[in-house]
């Protein structure tokens, strides 16, 4: 096998997100599905999907809380 056949490669992790404003909306839906299907549950995240900004495009999240919950999703093995 060559140097990028799946066998030589290091396991790779999958981490669903979701907004948790946007629960129960069709994103966080799918989002819960998908993770459910891989046997996890999705990562929750503040705001909606677009939690990150902090006030650009006219959209304004928790772009601190997004960080740290980014940074604990990254640093957990899920």
């Amino acid at each position: 096998m060559g140097p990028t056949s799946p066998r030589s490669r290091p396991p790779r992790r999958v981490v669903v997100a979701a907004g948790k404003e946007s629960d129960g909306e069709f994103a966080a839906r799918a989002a819960a599905e998908i993770a459910a299907r891989l046997g996890t549950g999705p990562a929750v995240f503040p705001g909606n999907h677009g939690g990150f900004l902090g006030g650009e495009f006219v959209r304004h999240g928790a772009p601190s809380e997004f960080a740290q919950t980014l940074r604990e999703v990254l640093r957990t093995d899920r």
